[in-house]
Formats: C-alpha cells, sequence, structure tokens
C-alpha cells in the first residue's frame, strides 16, 4: 500500500515538473529577442503605418524645424523660419525639417515621406496644390545623413538638384562639425532651387468697388437744395434741445461719449481677447495646410 502510494507521488512530481517546463518553453518562445525587436522597430521612424505612421508630434509648431533644441541654436531655426515662412507665402513650397538621432530612425526615406505625410504639408486646393516638402537630417556620431520627401505638387524639384542639397549639407557638417551651419545651408541652396522652379503666385488684387455719389443740381435749383438740407439740419437740432430736458426728467440720461448709459444699461469700453477690441493674440504657429500627399524620397 505505502509502495502505490509512493509511486503515485512520484508520478504527480514528474507529471508537475514536465508540465513547468512545457510552460517555460512557450514563454521563452513567446519572448524571444527576435520577437522583442520586431516590436521595438515598429517605434523607429519610417517603419509605422498610417494615419500616424509613429509620430506624436503637435501638427503645429512653433518653427518649421521640429525636434531641433538638443542639435541646433533658436536662433538658427528662427532664421531659417524667414526663408521658409516666405516659400510658404509664396505659395512655392509648405516645408518642414525633422531631425532625428539615427537610433531613431529605421528606413531613413520612408521616414522623411512619413514625416511630410502625418504633418499635412501643402495646400489641399489651387493652383499650388500638394506642395509639401520634408527634409530629414539623420545625426550621426561623425556625420549626418540628410533624405527629403517632395510632395504631388512639386514635379519640377527633381532628384539630381535634391540629392546636391543634401550632399552640400553633409559636407557643410564635415568641414565645420556644425550642425547650424549645415541647416543654414540646407534651407538656402532649397530656396534658391525652389525660387529657380517656381514663381510666387501673386492672387490677384480685388476690383475697388466705385461708389457713385448723388449731385446736387447746379444753378438756383442746387442753392434751393443746400438750403433745405441746412433747414432740417436745423430743425432736427432745435429737436434735440428740447427733447433732452425731457429724457433726463424722466430718468433717462445720453452720454455722447459712449460710457455713459441709456435707462441705466452700461456698454463696456473694453474688447475680448482675441477681438477687434485690441486682444493679445497668441504666439504664431507653423503646420501643414492639409494636404500631406507625397509622391517620392531619396
Amino acid at each position: 500500500m505505502d509502495r502505490n502510494i509512493a509511486r503515485r507521488g512520484i508520478t504527480l512530481i514528474v507529471v508537475s515538473v514536465t508540465a513547468l517546463i512545457v510552460l517555460a518553453l512557450g514563454l521563452g518562445f513567446f519572448f524571444t529577442p527576435a520577437r522583442a525587436s520586431t516590436n521595438f522597430a515598429a517605434f523607429l521612424c519610417g517603419e509605422g503605418s498610417a494615419p500616424d505612421y509613429g509620430f506624436t508630434y503637435t501638427l503645429q509648431q512653433a518653427h518649421w524645424t521640429v525636434n531641433w533644441p538638443d542639435y541646433v541654436s533658436e536662433q538658427t531655426v528662427t532664421d531659417v523660419d524667414v526663408i521658409l515662412d516666405q516659400l510658404n507665402g509664396d505659395s512655392i513650397a509648405q516645408t518642414m525639417i525633422l531631425i532625428q538621432s539615427q537610433d531613431q530612425v529605421g528606413n531613413r526615406v520612408n521616414c522623411a515621406v512619413h514625416f511630410l505625410r502625418y504633418m499635412q504639408l501643402g495646400l489641399p486646393e489651387g493652383e499650388r496644390k500638394d506642395n509639401g516638402f520634408a527634409f530629414l537630417i539623420v545625426v550621426e556620431p561623425e556625420r549626418i545623413d540628410v533624405h527629403y520627401g517632395v510632395g504631388l505638387g512639386l514635379p519640377a524639384l527633381t532628384a539630381p538638384e535634391l540629392t546636391t542639397l543634401n550632399r552640400t549639407a553633409e559636407e557643410t557638417y564635415q568641414s565645420t562639425h556644425s550642425l547650424d551651419q549645415a541647416l543654414l545651408a540646407l534651407v538656402q541652396g532649397f530656396d534658391t532651387v525652389a525660387r529657380n522652379k517656381y514663381a510666387p503666385l501673386i492672387a490677384p488684387e480685388p476690383t475697388p468697388e466705385i461708389i457713385n455719389l448723388p449731385q446736387l443740381p447746379s444753378g438756383p435749383l442746387g442753392i434751393l437744395s443746400i438750403c433745405g438740407l441746412l433747414c432740417l439740419g436745423g430743425f432736427f437740432l432745435l429737436f434735440l434741445v428740447w427733447m433732452l430736458p425731457l429724457l433726463a426728467r424722466m430718468g433717462i440720461n445720453f452720454n455722447p461719449s459712449g460710457s455713459g448709459s441709456w435707462g441705466g444699461t452700461g456698454f463696456p469700453s473694453g474688447g475680448r481677447s482675441g477681438g477687434f477690441g485690441g486682444g493679445r493674440s497668441g504666439p504664431s504657429t507653423r503646420g501643414g495646410s492639409g494636404s500631406g500627399r507625397s509622391g517620392r524620397g531619396n
């Protein structure tokens, strides 16, 4: 009897150990390094999917350059804004620049194109529709690698000249070890190339509306008309002089300066913030106009 109990105990132990081993192997297979690396890679720029492509940036930014604080000075991104503001204002190209370290980027060409789409760069309609453009600057320990994404509305910007811009920025960094100078060289070169291909789009000025004022007849009839208008004005003034004391006795005050009230109901003299009363507006923001349609990248 004791031997049977002992055998059953041993069998139960063997089954339990076997089950634990199988469970451990299953968990080990599920959390393999390959699977972990796949999950990590999904967060790398250029390996995400629509609609956000893995980005979490605010669509309206303070500058056209995004993720700049650890790499370039604020003065440089402000200088870049001056150039890109004008390109955007002339409806030539709506351009943003993304700076990323190499460990944040997977497929670099896709990263530039995905950034253009995510930020919705480019006009959604009109003659310069889909004029979005994006530069990607990948920062490596000893160099930078520059890529771009082009909107469908900029077919005149071709690969040879854009690739030359990339190489110029990379060489500037190699010779100066300054990302500030490399960024300025890139944007200044892009401004030259884009303006050589596209002229500013000038909106037609509205035609001034001509209002024809009625003319008084000339001669004696005109003099009579003027006298009639003066008489009407005089009668109106006399009416006001007669009515004001009467209104005052009725408790209705009239203040022509606008700070008083009729019947005790006051009107505020100030204005609402952001309205016509002179309220202060918030800081300017920069971002896409809603297109986000891209055709190619490099």
